[in-house]
């Protein structure tokens, strides 16, 4: 109850996780621009093929935002979000190559896996809620 009104205080929207989303929106730019800086740092030592990198960055930021696989049946939704990472990954890289970004790798993998981390949050966030937590409707 909010004091001295009598009224119940207005709830806050959460995520699954219980935080809200906004918080989880930001957690989501914080890992995957971390997961991409490292990727683009790598990619600067001329190691590992880009394209090998964009693709194992969508797989790593599809894996680690939204729901923890160890969450339920989370991990079957896990496991797809990395498989379309890959391919989003890769997809990302031949975009980069056509702009004509490939020669600044640090940037345009920092800003693909913020972008692919806050992409799979908003999902999470916002998906659609289990059919088991919602009561049935009466007709």
């Amino acid at each position: 109850m909010a004091e001295g009104t009598g009224k119940a205080a207005p709830a806050k929207p959460a995520g699954r996780r219980g935080l809200p989303v906004p918080v989880k929106l930001v957690f989501g730019l914080i890992k995957g621009g971390a997961l991409g800086a490292g990727a683009g740092w790598v990619a600067t030592q001329d190691v590992v093929p880009i394209w090998f990198l964009a693709a194992l960055l969508g797989v790593l930021a599809g894996a680690v935002a939204g729901r923890a696989p160890w969450s339920g049946s989370a991990w079957i939704a896990t496991i797809l979000k990395a498989a379309v990472g890959f391919g989003v990954g890769y997809g990302a890289y031949w975009g980069a190559g056509k702009l004509g970004l490939l020669a600044q790798p640090y940037v345009w993998l920092t800003a693909f896996g913020a972008l692919w981390c806050l992409l799979v949050e908003i999902d999470d966030a916002v998906g659609g809620e289990d059919a088991a937590a919602k009561p049935a409707a009466k007709s």
